[in-house]
């Protein structure tokens, strides 16, 4: 009971360490479910600390806390972009569970680090063969998810992975450069 009380008031004070110091027990859990609901209480973060700790969560054993994981992060905003490696690890990841691959799409999107996001979305359409069937509504998903983050479409078709690549030449700079400004105004204005 006390427990619960301490992420309540947690949660209404938007208490960050509070909410990491009730991770650090229930993360220790058995059963996966109560390790999955330790993680989603983490959701809306903002802090790079405990952004860390739902990314580690995408290590779990259990697809169902790898998962909440990655709809923790879509929820929380990752100012520093520790969680882009993790995510697109397994996003271009084929062994990897279709659901869990495009929750970490979702996530993916939601970064304002646009040029270490795309190169993981590029890899993950463009490694998607014609004979691959079980992999082109996941490719059309997660070729859908980049036409709005990047603000364009190129379609889904043969030529749409071609055009992406040219997309990318042609912008690759800019972007980085952004980016660049992005962490910087990150790290100046108190994280």
């Amino acid at each position: 009971m006390a427990a619960v009380l301490l992420i309540v008031g947690a949660i209404l004070a938007g208490d960050e360490a509070a909410l990491r110091e009730a991770f650090a027990r229930e993360i220790q859990a058995e059963a996966a479910a109560e390790r999955a609901r330790a993680v989603k209480k983490l959701s809306g973060a903002s802090q790079e600390k405990t952004i860390l700790l739902i990314a580690a969560s995408l290590r779990d054993k259990e697809l169902e806390v790898r998962k909440a994981a990655a709809e923790a992060l879509e929820a929380s905003t990752d100012g520093a972009g520790v969680a882009i490696p993790p995510l697109g690890e397994i996003l271009v990841d084929k062994k990897e569970d279709l659901g869990l691959r495009l929750a970490c799409a979702k996530a993916l999107v939601k970064s304002r680090y646009k040029s270490e996001v795309f190169p993981y979305i590029l890899k993950t359409i463009s490694s998607i063969d014609s004979e691959e069937r079980q992999f082109h509504k996941f490719g059309y998903e997660v070729t859908s998810l980049l036409d709005a983050y990047a603000g364009k479409s190129y379609g889904a078709d043969k030529l749409t992975c071609e055009r992406w690549e040219e997309w990318w030449t042609d912008n690759q700079s800019a972007l980085k450069k952004d980016d660049a400004k992005a962490h910087e105004r990150w790290k100046t204005e108190g994280k």
